[in-house]
Formats: structure tokens, sequence, C-alpha cells
């Protein structure tokens, strides 16, 4: 099967990132999709930073043979250790999967941050921690690697009595932030473990990537300038400021009134793009090509869980 060139890369681990290329499904339409999952070295999140880092290289050699237009780091452990180096080396621009932290810690509290050992031991992660406990000092960070989880993820998922709960730590808090996107697919049980608001980022990844293409994209007809994108990965942008620029005006639907009720539309009110609609809401026509060691694996895992 050709596989055709000049669309969107995915990248992780396994099963994980799957989670974060059907969040980006809801919201692009007519877009070309690829998934590298490299399934048979799965959890990167246990292995040393420069296996990782050699890993990934690999991946990103065929992304420049498919002249991608993006790629997705949909790994919080490939994000937190590879990504400065990334944007470094390669022009086309690189979204990364970062813990929700900051959405978590505006109530203040105990918040519970579950990641990899990997991502844990990231001097990025420890940084951005940092930024955000300097911020709300009312929030009380608990850092935890959940050794395992991930490949108990990758292994188990589809095991409706395995007990996941054995990696996760004890406690009450107020909030709990998913800091792998292996862990979003038991977001439920670990929500019903600890009786607390769960967060994650995926759909900060995707308000990202639709922000970067359209940017792209704007810069070549000249209609957006290049600082119009400012928030970090993983967080949508102030609402005010997609509203000023009119980028995220589709993620912000006008109101319309119709035999005197309010009703939203999911119009795109100020830019389509020239080779795909970001559409929030509408079933989604994309080609997605799966890549790497797990193809098959993920290929068919990804229409059992998110094809219906």
């Amino acid at each position: 099967m050709k596989i055709p060139v000049g669309g969107v890369a995915f990248l992780d681990s396994g099963v994980g990132g799957l989670t974060v290329l059907d969040a980006c499904q809801k919201i692009f339409k007519g877009e070309i999709f690829y998934y590298c999952g490299d399934n048979a070295r799965a959890p990167y999140g246990t292995l040393p930073p420069d296996l990782i880092r050699r890993y990934v290289e690999e991946s990103f050699l065929q992304f420049e043979k498919l002249q991608v237009k993006a790629v997705v780091l949909a790994c919080n452990t490939v994000t937190a250790l590879c990504i400065d180096d990334l944007r470094t080396k390669y022009s086309f621009p690189i979204i990364g999967a970062e813990p929700a932290i900051v959405s978590a810690a505006k109530g203040g509290g105990e918040v519970f941050v579950l990641t990899t050992r990997a991502t844990f031991n990231s001097l990025r992660f420890r940084e951005l921690c940092k930024r955000v406990a300097e911020k709300y000092p009312n929030t009380r960070l608990q850092l935890y690697s959940c050794d395992g989880l991930a490949g108990a993820v990758e292994e188990h998922l589809v095991d409706v009595i395995y007990d996941f709960t054995r990696f996760l730590p004890r406690g009450s808090p107020r909030a709990v932030v998913l800091g792998c996107t292996h862990y979003i697919y038991i977001k439920e049980r670990i929500a019903a473990f600890y009786g607390c608001e769960v967060f994650d980022g995926n759909d900060g990844i995707a308000w990202r990537l639709s922000a970067e293409l359209l940017r792209c994209q704007g810069n070549k007809s000249g209609q957006i300038s290049n600082s119009t994108q400012k928030s970090r990965d993983g967080r949508p942008p102030d609402e005010k400021d997609g509203k000023r620029i009119g980028i995220f005006n589709h993620f912000f639907p006008k109101k319309t009134h119709k035999k005197g009720k309010i009703q939203k539309t999911n119009k795109c009110s100020y830019i389509k793009t020239t080779k795909s609609l970001i559409i929030r809401g509408v079933a989604s026509k994309n080609e997605v090509y799966f890549l790497g060691s797990g193809a098959a694996k993920n290929k068919e895992f990804y229409e059992q869980m998110f094809t219906f």
C-alpha cells in the first residue's frame, strides 16, 4: 500500500498515543494522519534516556521521508526527554504532550501527578512543576512515578478484571493529573479509585496542533503572524486571544436564535485551511496510516476502540 506524503504524524511507544489521535480526529476533517507506535519496545518510560532518543530519531527519519507538515509527540516521556532537541533539528512544527498540571493546580489543594519513571526524572518535567508551584502556592503537587502502569495498560487493557490500582499511590488528593497517555485509558478507574477529578492533556494537544497548522498555512498566505499562538504544549490559548486573532473561533461557537431557543453552531467563522477543515462535532473523514513495529496491533486496536 502506497502511503501519501504531507500528513501529520503521531508518535508513541505503543497504544497510549491512540487516545491523542482520537482527540485530534474529533476536530479535524479531511486530513492525512500517520500513527507510529513502537509497541515491540514499549513502554519507553522505563528505558534509559539515550535509548529512547535513539528510537525516536529512527521514527523521525521516517517522518522526513513522508514530508510531514507536523509531528505530535503523543507520549509524555518522549516530550520530556526529546522535544527541545527535536525542535532544534527539524523545521516542521513538533507538538508535545505535557501533563495538564496548570489546569489542575488552579483549584488549589493536594494534586497527584502520575508519570512514568523517565518523565519523573526529566528536567523539563521538574521545571514545569516548579513554575506551577510558584504560580499557585495554595496547591501542593505530589509527584509519583507509577512504575509498571504503562506496561500493564499496554498488556492488560482489554482485561476487565485486571487491577491497575496496584500501581497507584494511596491518598486522598483533590485532583489527579495523568502524565502518560497510556494512563488515559483507565481515567475513569483512576477517578473512581480516588473519588476526585482527573485531568489529562489530550484536548490541549489537539488545540495546539490546530493552532500550528493554521499558523503555518496563514503565514504562507499572509493571513496570520508568527506570534498568534503563545500557549505551552498541552494547554489551549486564552479564549480572548482566540477570538482576537480569529484562529480559534470555531472552538467558541456563535449563539444563534431559532424559535426562541439559543442554539450553538459549529461553523468556522474566520479561517478555513486550504487543505483541511478543522471543525468540532462533525464526523471525520481522515485517512489514518499505521507505521512502526506495532502497526498491525495499533490499527486493529484503534478500529475496535475508537471507530464506531
